[in-house]
Parts: structure tokens; C-alpha cells; sequence
């Protein structure tokens, strides 16, 4: 059973969009943070072993631990708080992802994080130097993907409870406003964070429109990481043979591609209809071996 689960849960990784993967990927983080924190005895507040995630307002520390660029992307207060980000990265993310395309949401999500960590650390550096601080990264990260989709679709309507339609671009100052007063009456200065992850969100999009895509670079370098760090040149080239259960995919070449794009656009209706966990394990299957075909 546990191995139907890790393997429902790496397909689900490998066809999932970038949402549903960056969500997977700060659940993961989120319970190392909380489990070698609460087995060490520690509290956030202490920050004794909070500081190696978190960035910090002293940039000789961030320097000589540059991990903490990516690890603080990840970081939420508490369970509650976590919980209220992934619904937001949910739903503003989403709206993004349909509307120009599941590739500009790592870029948005890693890029605004890292330009909020800059801003964080001039101004921290120029209104609060001499003082440690230690911030986490997620309410950065998640107003820059909601300012990036209230730029994009300003007058796109959702629905609120007890309210009824509201226009994004309002939902989206609200929000930002709520994030900026509860951080300057905490006396946190992640806020200014949340200057330089705004700028960036609106920039994304702007710039976008205007015809420069700040998601390209990203991409190269990400999708060359991902090459290297995968399986090696030969296994790479090496011809998949596979048999899919049903007998329908069976792929020593690639003379089958007829059948293998008809079964697989059936899967990808099925999906949109009843949703993917309603495909059967000879579905989940060849979705999978088809996310691994050349």
C-alpha cells in the first residue's frame, strides 16, 4: 500500500501542473522546518537553528549560506498561516498558469521571492543595520504571483462568499494592504520584502505585455539544471520499451504514434471531465510512461 501511495504521489508529481507541484514541494519543506525544529527543542522565535533557513538582514551571512535564498521561498510562520498561502498560491497562481501557461509560474514564484530578498536586504541594511533579523519568504512570494495576476487580468471576477463578484485587481489591494499593515504592526521588517516581490509581480506581467518574457532566461537555465542532474547521456538516448497494460501503448520506436497521441488525448479528456484521480491504474500508467517518452 505505502508503495501505491509514493507511486500515486510521484505520477501525480510528474503530470501535475507547476502549482500543484510547488504546493507538493512546500508541504515537504514546510514538515522538515517543523520537524527538526520541534525535535531540536527550538522555536522559531529562537532562531538557533531557524537562521539556517531563513534569510538574514546581514548580507555576509546569506552570502556564506546561499541556500537560504531558495529555503526561505519556502518558509510560513505557522500551520495556519501555511495553510491561507497554498489556498492563495492556489488561486492566483491558477489563474496565471490557464491564462498564459504553466511555465511562467516557477519563474514568477522563484524570481519575485529572490528580487524581494534583495529589497529586503538594501533596506534592511540602510533602516534597520546593526539589527539581525531572520524572515521567511512565502507571503513575499505569494503577494508577487497575486499582483503579477491582478496585472494580468485586472477585471477578472471571482466569486466571495457573503459578498459575490469581485473584481481581482480589488482583492488583490486588499490583500496586499492587509500583508503590509500586519508585518509594519508586528514591527517585522519582511515588508520591505514585500516592496521588492510587488514591484517584480507587476513588472513580470508588464514587460510581458510589452513583448520582453522574463520567464525565457529562467526556463534556458532551469530546464539545463534539470538535464544535468537527470539520468546520463546514454540513458537519455537510450530507446524506451515499454508495454502498457492494456496492450494499446507498446513502443519499441515510434511507429505507434497514432495510436499512442489517440489513447493519450482520451486520458487528457477523461482527466478534464472526472479528474485524475478518477483514471484507473492502467490509465496512470501510461500517463506516466508518456510524461518519460523522447
Amino acid at each position: 500500500m505505502t508503495r501505491s501511495i509514493f507511486d500515486d504521489i510521484k505520477s501525480f508529481f510528474v503530470s501535475g501542473n507547476m502549482i500543484n507541484k510547488l504546493i507538493v514541494v512546500n508541504i515537504i519543506v514546510g514538515f522538515i522546518y517543523l520537524f527538526v525544529n520541534l525535535f531540536a527543542g527550538l522555536s522559531i522565535s529562537g532562531y538557533s537553528l531557524a537562521k539556517y533557513y531563513l534569510l538574514s538582514i546581514d548580507v555576509l551571512w546569506d552570502i556564506s549560506h546561499p541556500w537560504v535564498f531558495i529555503t526561505y521561498l519556502f518558509g510560513a510562520g505557522s500551520i495556519l498561516h501555511f495553510i491561507f498561502n497554498m489556498l492563495f498560491l492556489y488561486w492566483f497562481g491558477s489563474i496565471i498558469g490557464d491564462l498564459i501557461g504553466d511555465k511562467k509560474i516557477l519563474p514568477l514564484y522563484v524570481l519575485g521571492g529572490l528580487f524581494g530578498a534583495i529589497i529586503y536586504i538594501i533596506l534592511g541594511n540602510l533602516f534597520f543595520s546593526g539589527n539581525f533579523y531572520y524572515i521567511m519568504g512565502l507571503d513575499s512570494v505569494i503577494l508577487s504571483i497575486a499582483v503579477a495576476s491582478a496585472v494580468l487580468v485586472p477585471d477578472y471576477k471571482l466569486k466571495l462568499i457573503l459578498i459575490g463578484e469581485v473584481s481581482l485587481k480589488i482583492i488583490v489591494i486588499v490583500y496586499a494592504g492587509l500583508e503590509f499593515l500586519y508585518a509594519i504592526s508586528s514591527y517585522n521588517p519582511v515588508y520591505l520584502s514585500y516592496i521588492g516581490s510587488v514591484i517584480f509581480g507587476w513588472y513580470y506581467i508588464y514587460s510581458m505585455k510589452r513583448g520582453s518574457d522574463l520567464s525565457k532566461p529562467f526556463n534556458k537555465v532551469w530546464d539545463k539544471t534539470i538535464t544535468f542532474f537527470s539520468f546520463s547521456k546514454n540513458k537519455q538516448k537510450r530507446k524506451l520499451s515499454v508495454k502498457y497494460k492494456s496492450g494499446i501503448f507498446q513502443k519499441s520506436n515510434k511507429n505507434n504514434d497514432k495510436e499512442y497521441k489517440k489513447e493519450l488525448n482520451r486520458i487528457l479528456d477523461k482527466i478534464k471531465r472526472v479528474g485524475y484521480d478518477n483514471l484507473n491504474e492502467e490509465e496512470k500508467e501510461f500517463l506516466f510512461l508518456a510524461s518519460k517518452r523522447e
